[in-house]
Order: structure tokens, then C-alpha cells, then sequence
């Protein structure tokens, strides 16, 4: 089979006559369906008005695909499912959903419904395959492929990224305007890409094939350790760090989203001549382009386009790459056939699994044979790494009657809303039941563990923290040593030291009763114990408080007294020499000093002083520099 021709935009000629060439899309029917249109906007209007009258349903079932359950968990299992989330997507539609057993068959066609593992050879299938699939829209195949295949006149095949043609948020009616679109590609001879990611920014504009500008730069704004932004960070926390690093990434945050907006504004008249923009700037990054009222870019200029492959740190190396290979396509012959080279990839990979199992095998069989060997040879050394221990998962979950589970989900509601007097309630009534024959116990019910996570009562209330939930049904006979599905125990799962506390009362009253050392539940304590131990953490909080409290008044105090000296040093500047003469005289006649004539104060700044102060005439200084400075001032004013 013939194989396909690489050609690159801007620089092979042969590319804008195949672009020139192009009649239409490859398998069209596909990708642009015949749908019916609503002019009067009837359509809409009824789903508004369906909209007005939704209410919330208290009954255990789904009304996208039509089906009911006994418990709780079944449901929310349910709701995250690839069968209910693919019916949502026919009903947006307005399509029947379909049953579990048709999307079986369905699902036995396809790789995965949610997730992006579509090929070429999804473009080559026939028309009701991929209407099974993703519906036959442009916009889900868009969604699935990066890139897209249109047609030559000749038959030949031309591929190239989708991007090139349209962004994410206007995608063609119709194929007569993508392909009058891809005609055009060879004008759009100015291009700009721009890539920012954790505090590394680049930029760079292109004129065909050369580069005209280019800028790049860096700042310190990720946490050391932490992998993820200090403004990140300060969403999720409230801003609450208050370190120099902290400070520091914020400042670094503002002067790099200040630098970016200046080199946009340096460089608008090139921006303003870019046919296209391509941008690649991963979550927090999308703030320094996108989110300030003077934002350098808009999200609703229709040149912006994602750039559609993984990339580096953004640096200038990394740009020319990506401008590479987005101008690259690669160009097929007519007879070229995309389903059969998916098929022998695929069949490629198989083989490669095969054999890597196979030499797996091979190997582990080959350690067995030669484990004598070993042992025969002490003198070799062997490394045995710990294997972590992981507690172990019930595997013998029972199973309760439908008519045990509506007790259970009463239960259940009750401990997730704190509700003590509707749980003691049905307890009351579960025990005047006990009475009757084949009626399951109060224990069962209460160590009733649920489908797929296998939480129970008991991992429900400590994982909330409701301290007298846990107390009635550790006392009811809750078991503390049953582990969910991820290995987790009730005590594992307390909300705070309050929650572990009533855990550890209830095994010093009760040492018998469970299996506390399989429950990972921390050593007994007495009431005694832990009111002395209350006791001592409340002196603790209340010397902290009293030495905090000091703290505050003494810089309170302090503050007042720098205030206070600051407005008598204002006053004494404010005094010509004649007038400091006449206070000192006052002072010194009332102390009875007077053979000098000393305020205290340095007589130029006023500061004071509490040294032997430097003197001439009968000026006092606190330093040689305020001495110079009045001596020059004197001269001056002379």
C-alpha cells in the first residue's frame, strides 16, 4: 500500500495547490448531518417552560434512563456510570435514551464512551456506527480528532490539525464553509502563538515560515514542593499563608501579569495583523491572558485557537517546535486505506502485550527454577522490599431484604443530617419488631454495609463528626472493626480529636465488646484522664492567650510612646534658638542648673540624647553630624 507524503505550509508550493483542490470533507455525510431547524423557536420555548416545572423527587430512581433502585449508593453508582452519562447526552439532544441492554451491544463496538481513545478509523466506519457512537455531529468528531481529512479533486487525501480552520466555540454549519476556509489558509500568512505555565511565559509572531518578534520570560510564583501556584493556593484557602515566600509569589503573580499586559501593548499593531492566534495556558494560566478587565486577549476574538498536543515549558525552542507542527500535513493517495492501518496498529499493540506477558511469564517461571540455586549460593545478596500492609477488605458483605433496606436508608438519612430523635425513633420501633419471626436483627441492619464503597453507619457519622450519633450506635452494637472498600476503619475516618475521644471512652467502659486492635482504635482512656488532660490544654490555650494578650498591650503601649516622643520632637523643631534658649533657662532655673544650658534634646534634630552630648557654645548635639550641619546652618543664616 502506497504511504502518505509530508508537506509544510508556507514553504512546499505543491500544498497551496492541494489546498486550492480541496471539494470536500472526507466521508461528509458524517460529519455534517441533515438536522431539522426550528425558525419559530417552538423547540425551545417548550423546553423553558419544561425547565420551570422541574422538583426534586424523593423516590430512588432516574428519569433519564427510566429505571429504579433499592438503596441509595446503587443510585449514586448509577449517576457516574458511562450508560446514564451517554443518555444525558441523547436527551439534550432529544433523543430516546437507550436501555442497559442496548448499550451493551453498543458498548461492545466501541472503545469507551467517555474517554478519547477515537482513531482514524472511526472517520472510515459507516454512517449508523458512528451515529452510535457520538450521534453523527461535526462537534463530536471535532471533539474526538485533532486533526481532520478533506478530499482533492483528484481523490487524494489532505490531513492537517482542525485548528487551523476553526476554535472550539465556531465550529462550520456547513461543509461548503470549511472547505472555503481551508482554500484560504495559504493567505493567513501572519501567525502569533502563546504559551504560559507556572510563571513561564512565551511569545512569538510569524510571517510564513520566518519569525518576526519573539519575548520570553520568567517569575517565581509555583510553591516549592507543592507543584501548583501561590494564587491557586490562595482560592482554596483563603489567602491564609503569611510568609515571605508567600508574599513574594503573590508580588511575582501581579508584576508578571503587569509585564504581559505591556508587551501586549507594545506589540498590538502586529497582534491586530495575526490571522491566527494560537494559545496554550493550562488552568491559573488562563487569568494572565484572559481574565482581567484590560486582559491582553478576549475569549470571544474568533482567531483564538487551543493548541491541540501536549507541549513543554513554554520557551522559545518549544514555540518554534509547536509553529512546526502545526504547519505540517500529510498528504495520502487516493487508495489509501486509514481503517486498515488503525487495524494493523492495533493488532501491532496486541502483539506487543502478548509478548511482553509472555516474557513476564517466562521470567517469574525462570526465578522458580533457579531458587535453588540461590539458596545453594549464601554468599550473593538479596534486597527484599517491604510490601506496605494494607488492612483487609470484607469480602462477605450480607445482603438484606427490600423491605430492611427502607429501615436502613432511614437510617442512613438520619445520621447524615444529625438527626438524633428521628434515629432513636426507628431504633424504638426495631426493637418492638425484634418480636417477630425471620425479622433480621438491629445489628444487621446497623453493620449493613452499602453497595461499593461498603461504608456503614458508623463510617458515616465519624466521617462527619456527629458525637452522639456515634455514641447510641456504638452502644446499639455498631461494629468499629468492619473496613470499606478502600481499607478505611470508623476511627480512621474521625473529623477531629472530639470524634476519637468518644471511641477511646467507649473501650475503657467496654474493653470486651469489639475488636478494637483490628479497629486501629488508640489506647483507652478514663474520664479522669481526660479532664486532666482537657485541663492542661486549657491552661496551655489560656497562657497563650494571656501571652498574646501582653503582647498586644505592650506594643499598644509602646507605639503610644513613639507617638508621643514623635509630637515632642515636632514641637521642639518647630522653636528658634532664641526660643530653646529661653526654655533651657526655665528648665535649668527650676532643677537649680544654672551653669548650663542643657533641654535634654539634640538642639538640630531633637533627639534624646542620653550620652554625653557633643557641645559648642552652649549648643548641645547628639552627634558630630547634627553639630556640623547647625554650625553650617548658623553660618548661613549670618
Amino acid at each position: 500500500m502506497a504511504s502518505f507524503k509530508q508537506l509544510k505550509l508556507f514553504v512546499d508550493k505543491e500544498l497551496d495547490q492541494c489546498l486550492r483542490n480541496v471539494v470536500r470533507p472526507f466521508t461528509e455525510h458524517v460529519y455534517f448531518p441533515e438536522t431539522p431547524i426550528d425558525p419559530l423557536g417552538i423547540e425551545k420555548h417548550h423546553q423553558e417552560s419544561q425547565l420551570q416545572t422541574l422538583s426534586i423527587s424523593d423516590t430512588l430512581a432516574c428519569a433519564t434512563c427510566q429505571v429504579q433502585f433499592t438503596e441509595r449508593p446503587e443510585q449514586t453508582i448509577h449517576f457516574k456510570s458511562d450508560w446514564h452519562r451517554f443518555n444525558l447526552k441523547r436527551k439534550l439532544r432529544n433523543q430516546p435514551p437507550f436501555s442497559s441492554e442496548k448499550f451493551e451491544d453498543m458498548e461492545k463496538d466501541i472503545s469507551s464512551i467517555s474517554g478519547s481513545d477515537s482513531s482514524a478509523d472511526d472517520l472510515s466506519d459507516t454512517e449508523n456506527s458512528f451515529n452510535a457512537s457520538n450521534d453523527g455531529s461535526y462537534n463530536s468528531c471535532a471533539r474526538n480528532n485533532p486533526k481532520i481529512v478533506l478530499t482533492l479533486n483528484d481523490g487524494r487525501h489532505l490531513s492537517f490539525y482542525r485548528c487551523l480552520l476553526h476554535g472550539k466555540k465556531n465550529f462550520p454549519q456547513e461543509s461548503q464553509e470549511l472547505i472555503i476556509t481551508a482554500q484560504r489558509l495559504p493567505l493567513c500568512v501572519y501567525w502569533c502563538v502563546v504559551m504560559a505555565a507556572g510563571g513561564h511565559f512565551a511569545i512569538a509572531l510569524f510571517e510564513r515560515d520566518k519569525i518576526i518578534q519573539h519575548k520570553t520570560f520568567h517569575k517565581y510564583i509555583i510553591r516549592a514542593k507543592q507543584g501548583s501556584a501561590q494564587s491557586a493556593h490562595d482560592q482554596k484557602t483563603g489567602g491564609k499563608a503569611r510568609s515571605a515566600g508567600a508574599n513574594l509569589r503573590r508580588q511575582n503573580m501581579l508584576h508578571l501579569k503587569q509585564k504581559i499586559q505591556e508587551l501586549f501593548i507594545s506589540l498590538k499593531s502586529e497582534m491586530q495583523r495575526c490571522s491566527l492566534i494560537f494559545v496554550r495556558a493550562p488552568s491559573f494560566n488562563q487569568q494572565l491572558l484572559f481574565s482581567d478587565k484590560n486582559a491582553p486577549l478576549s475569549t470571544t476574538d474568533p482567531r483564538i485557537r487551543s493548541i491541540p498536543f501536549a507541549t513543554l515549558r513554554p520557551t522559545f525552542s518549544e514555540i518554534k517546535r509547536v509553529y512546526d507542527q502545526l504547519t505540517k500535513m500529510e498528504l495520502y493517495p487516493e487508495d489509501y486505506q486509514f481503517q486498515k492501518v488503525e487495524q494493523e496498529k492495533s493488532s501491532i499493540t496486541k502483539t506487543k502485550l502478548s509478548i511482553a506477558k509472555k516474557t513476564t511469564a517466562d521470567s517469574s517461571s525462570d526465578s522458580e527454577d533457579n531458587s535453588d540455586d540461590e539458596n545453594e549460593q549464601p554468599t550473593a545478596k538479596q534486597t527484599v522490599k517491604k510490601q506496605p500492609i494494607v488492612p483487609p477488605t470484607p469480602t462477605d458483605r450480607k445482603i438484606l431484604p427490600a423491605e430492611d433496606l427502607t429501615v436502613f436508608n432511614e437510617l442512613f438519612t438520619a445520621c447524615r443530617l444529625n438527626d438524633t430523635q428521628r434515629f432513636d425513633d426507628i431504633i424504638s420501633r426495631l426493637r418492638v419488631l425484634k418480636t417477630i419471626e425471620k425479622f433480621p436483627s438491629t445489628i444487621d441492619i446497623l453493620n449493613y454495609q452499602t453497595a461499593g464503597s461498603l461504608d456503614t453507619l458508623l463510617h458515616i457519622t465519624s466521617e462527619r463528626g456527629h458525637l452522639k450519633l456515634i455514641q447510641r450506635l456504638l452502644n446499639e452494637g455498631a461494629d468499629l472493626a468492619l473496613a470499606n472498600q478502600r481499607g478505611k476503619y470508623p476511627y480512621n475516618l474521625c473529623k477531629n480529636k472530639e470524634t476519637k475521644e468518644i471511641f477511646r471512652l467507649f473501650r475503657n467502659d467496654n474493653p470486651d465488646k469489639y475488636d478494637y486492635n483490628l479497629g486501629q482504635v488508640a489506647p483507652s482512656i478514663t474520664t479522669e484522664e481526660l479532664e486532666r488532660q482537657r485541663i492542661v490544654e486549657r491552661d496551655r490555650r489560656r497562657q497563650t492567650k494571656k501571652r498574646r494578650t501582653d503582647k498586644q498591650r505592650s506594643d499598644q503601649e509602646r507605639q503610644l510612646r513613639e507617638q508621643e516622643e514623635e509630637e515632642q520632637r515636632a514641637a521642639f523643631l518647630a522653636l528658634s534658638d532664641v526660643e530653646k534658649r529661653t526654655l533651657a533657662v526655665h528648665m535649668n532655673f527650676e532643677t537649680n542648673k544654672r551653669d548650663e544650658l542643657h533641654l535634654g534634646r539634640c538642639w538640630q534634630c531633637a533627639k534624646k540624647i542620653s550620652d554625653e552630648p557633643f557641645t559648642y557654645f552652649d549648643y548641645k548635639f547628639c552627634s558630630t553630624a547634627c553639630l556640623k550641619a547647625h554650625r553650617t546652618k548658623t553660618k548661613t543664616s549670618v
